[in-house]
């Protein structure tokens, strides 16, 4: 009875902004962002994810290249709201986009609950999640752990520090994340690999060849975003 009250005196006193414009919001999207998110679609590669003009097992960026998870899934792309979202969460700390947003979306993308044994963020170097404070991945992985009804394994740890990515090239990618991640404990069945943005899946690939080394039977992965 009270609720629409109550709703209304939170607002006024602790108004919620657009995550993407930045305008007086009910949501952490106003309505003309939410339509204007960017979705990945169909068909895509049923390899990396990547959108694709037709249905195609590998396409022509990840033919050739040997990943070590087997399918690679996102909702979105990585560019205009998409890209807001996943610098709100990742630079700003506004964590309520993961519950109201991206947990949800995740969760479709991988078809709910029962494929997976354990849902494993992509892990941090412990110099950047002091600095930041928080792993994105992480709370990604929760969100979506909690809708498909699957445990979190926080096996994997980096176990060396690795240069920033943003201006590599794939092939510099997968070899400056080469040995980077370990399984801290043994893993096993079918493990999914979460984390906010797919750019190469060099990072992916890296965390997936650990976690088959410590056991697990096969890999796949899904992003909030990914880049095309």
């Amino acid at each position: 009875m009270y609720e629409p009250y109550l709703a209304a005196l939170a607002d006024l006193f602790y108004p919620q902004w657009c995550v993407s414009c930045e305008r007086r919001a009910g949501d952490v999207l106003c309505r003309p962002c939410f339509e204007s998110l960017p979705w990945a679609g169909s068909p895509t590669c049923e390899r990396c994810g990547v959108p694709t003009a037709l249905e195609t097992p590998a396409c022509g960026a990840c033919k050739n290249v040997d990943f070590a998870f087997e399918t690679a899934r996102a909702p979105l792309r990585y560019e205009g709201v998409g890209k807001e979202v996943v610098h709100a969460l990742k630079y700003r700390g506004y964590t309520a986009v993961v519950e109201k947003l991206a947990a949800p979306l995740l969760a479709e993308a991988v078809d709910g609950p029962g494929k997976f044994d354990a849902v494993v963020p992509v892990p941090l170097h412990r110099a950047r999640l002091r600095k930041r404070g928080f792993n994105q991945a992480a709370l990604l992985a929760r969100g979506l752990a909690r809708r498909i009804n699957t445990p979190v394994s926080d096996t994997l740890e980096v176990v060396r520090s690795t240069r920033d990515q943003v201006e590599l090239s794939a092939a510099e990618r997968r070899q400056n994340v080469a040995g980077a991640y370990a399984a801290g404990t043994r893993t096993r069945g079918r493990l999914l690999i979460v984390d906010d943005v797919f750019t190469t899946g060099a990072t992916t690939s890296a965390c997936a060849t650990a976690l088959l080394r410590a056991g697990a039977a096969e890999v796949h992965a899904v992003t909030l975003c990914r880049t095309c």
